[in-house]
């Protein structure tokens, strides 16, 4: 009797695997509408502070429902395991969307006083009028924010959206690569730490920052140009270019295109055809009314320009106190006077902006050469496994950046947590960077950190010594 009903048991999960699409499509439908349903009267979208009326509700119960059917589709078709495992992600994935949901109404500092003029701009004058506003924001970003912004509901709540969108997309780009490299049940634990990983929950979640978008098309980029059997490298190198016009942030990750050119797996002219996109993507911001100059130069604006103050992420830029003193008061004592006097008043300066500015220009040239000398290091230690050079290069790239935001710190966040999974060898460095991320992230409402950013930088630093072996790790990693 036992053993006919093991045969039995065996013959449903085989016919159940065979048709594992189509069930984890009926499953997806199914927890779709009941998270929908749940939103209508008591899950995480029942009460939308500015939505405007039932109706623009229910529309914005209705995109968070195709954004979560999305990613559970995706899910499916992302997995080659067993229906039991797809069905597990499934549900990992929509716990997910509820956890993001949850800081749906919460307004950060950054929202209201910096985006939000830029959009209330464009509402009024379309994409034109948001132009002088945008400083530090690449072309391309600008017509994404004018794009997302567009219709009936509240800015921020279909900012928040695409940003969750992303988010979940990260986490199940993450989940491919560990069944790539057959982690097996490791992948769906991976895939829950996405889910419920703190800064992507204070980006994606709270923050509403578009540069998501970078990230994601960059990990999108390299998925397909190392994670495919053939990769599709021309759609891999016009990914990495919109990511670069996007965000400036992943023009840091050349020095990887550059390994697959000179390996045979990409072709210079993808290379350059991606390189060619960044100009593209700036083309309507031109006809809209930008010069072809500004248009152009905001693309290294992006990446190298000089911040209005030194928050925001754990890099160098960290170091330098923020230019108005009367504001950082602690800062005070560190300051000396300065010789010069305003002509207007006649009294001694202070650490002003313009002498943060030129502090920032020499920054953002250390940085640069810091990043060369950490390619170079990464470069000539033959025996770094190829997940070690990846975060070798992200943690580098990401403390060297000066305009870099907390958004593009989500891709090395993932990368951790494979780390964590994946190489024994590398959990302490790992764990450093992510709990300095996750503790230097704001409070959204008053911007408060646990952990001061100065800090946070010098854990990234002695994890990335770490990952160099300047600093001794233990002992010698052996190779499974």
């Amino acid at each position: 009797m036992m053993n006919r009903m093991k045969d039995a048991f065996a013959a449903s999960e085989r016919i159940a695997n065979r048709h594992r699409l189509l069930l984890s499509a009926l499953l997806a439908l199914l927890l779709t509408g009941a998270l929908a349903l749940s939103n209508v009267s008591s899950g995480p979208l029942h009460n939308l502070n500015d939505i405007g009326g039932w109706n623009n509700r229910a529309l914005f119960i209705g995109m968070s429902a195709v954004v979560h059917l999305s990613m559970l589709l995706l899910c499916a078709l992302l997995s080659r395991v067993s229906l039991a495992r797809t069905a597990l992600r499934q549900l990992t994935v929509t716990a997910g969307m509820v956890i993001l949901l949850l800081a749906i109404n919460q307004k950060t500092y950054a929202y209201v006083n910096v985006m939000q003029p830029v959009i209330r701009a464009m509402d009024e004058g379309g994409l034109a009028a948001g132009i002088p506003l945008a400083s530090g924001v690449s072309a391309p970003m600008l017509l994404l924010l004018y794009g997302i912004t567009r219709g009936p509901v509240y800015d921020m709540y279909l900012l928040k959206l695409f940003a969750i969108g992303c988010d979940l997309l990260l986490g199940l780009l993450a989940m491919r690569a560990a069944d790539r490299n057959r982690l097996g049940l490791r992948a769906e634990v991976l895939l829950a730490l996405c889910m419920i990983l703190p800064q992507g929950f204070m980006n994606a979640a709270c923050s509403a920052l578009p540069e998501i978008a970078a990230v994601t098309l960059l990990a999108v980029s390299l998925t397909l140009a190392l994670g495919c059997d053939r990769p599709k490298m021309l759609a891999s190198g016009l990914c990495w270019g919109a990511a670069c016009a996007l965000c400036g942030a992943a023009l840091y990750a050349l020095p990887v295109y550059i390994l697959l050119v000179r390996r045979g797996r990409m072709k210079v002219r993808t290379l350059l055809a991606g390189a060619c996109a960044m100009p593209l993507l700036c083309v309507p911001a031109m006809l809209s009314g930008m010069p072809v100059v500004d248009a152009l130069g905001s693309l290294l604006e992006a990446n190298l320009g000089m911040p209005a103050y030194a928050a925001g992420a754990p890099g160098m830029v960290s170091l330098i106190p923020r230019a108005a003193v009367e504001e950082m008061p602690q800062y005070a004592s560190l300051l000396r006077h300065l010789p010069a006097l305003d002509t207007q008043t006649y009294a001694q300066q202070f650490y002003t902006q313009e002498h943060f500015e030129i502090v920032m220009r020499g920054f953002a040239l250390a940085g640069l050469a810091l990043y060369l000398g950490v390619c170079a290091l990464a470069g000539r230690a033959k025996d770094k496994t190829p997940l070690r050079r990846a975060m070798i290069l992200a943690l580098g790239a990401l403390i060297a950046c000066p305009n870099v935001t907390s958004a593009a710190w989500l891709a090395l966040d993932v990368l951790c947590l494979y780390a964590i999974l994946a190489e024994p060898k590398l959990r302490l460095p790992a764990c450093m960077t992510l709990f300095a991320t996750m503790a230097s992230s704001s409070y959204p409402m008053t911007e408060e950190v646990m952990l001061p950013m100065v800090y946070a930088f010098a854990l990234c630093l002695a994890a990335l010594c770490m990952l160099l072996d300047v600093i001794p790790m233990g002992k010698e990693e052996t190779h499974e």
